[in-house]
C-alpha cells in the first residue's frame, strides 16, 4: 500500500492505536492498526485465564 493510500485512508503507515487486552488478566495481548484507539477483549493464553473460560462455558 502507497503513502499516498494511507494518507486518503487517514492512517500513517506503522501506527497501530488498537489494542488487544486479556478480559480476565487485563495483559496486553497484542496491538493493531487502526484509524483510531480502540480497545479489543480477548482471552490469553495463560492457564488460569483459560480455566476462567472453560469454568464460565460450564454454567450455561
Amino acid at each position: 500500500m502507497s503513502n499516498a493510500t494511507n494518507a486518503l485512508q487517514g492512517t500513517a503507515p506503522g501506527l497501530e492505536l488498537g489494542m488487544v487486552i486479556c478480559k480476565h488478566c487485563q495483559q496486553l495481548m497484542y496491538t493493531i492498526p487502526t484509524n483510531g484507539v480502540k480497545k479489543i477483549y480477548g482471552v490469553c493464553g495463560q492457564e488460569g485465564c483459560l480455566e476462567t473460560v472453560e469454568a464460565s462455558e460450564g454454567e450455561d
